[in-house]
């Protein structure tokens, strides 16, 4: 990579280089088929699990994580849904008061 600074005053050149050897690319991509096949050793793992595990045991190991998600979704939409206000001035709170609308 080089970088020239032809806007400055002094009008300097600067130079920055950065060395690419074998050995760093070799690293790259022995590390990237490394993941590739740990995350093919993964998908199969689940698919077998999902295939010879019973229902209960799934849905077991699912349904903290669906319910936790499902908790987190509602606090997100009471956050960010409001109901419209009603055509006579007032509107119904989260808690079913009615409140007067300014």
């Amino acid at each position: 990579v080089e970088l020239e600074s032809r806007n400055s005053p002094e009008k300097e050149e600067r130079r920055v280089t950065e060395e690419i050897t074998f050995k760093a690319l070799k690293n790259v991509i022995v590390g990237s088929v490394d993941m590739e096949e740990q995350d093919r050793e993964w998908r199969r793992q689940v698919m077998e699990k999902f295939q010879r595990a019973p229902f209960k045991e799934i849905a077991a190991h699912c349904g903290p994580r669906a319910t936790q998600l499902h908790r987190r979704l509602n606090q997100i939409l009471e956050i960010t849904i409001r109901p419209p206000p009603s055509p006579a001035g007032t509107m119904l709170s989260s808690h079913g008061q009615s409140q007067r609308s300014s």
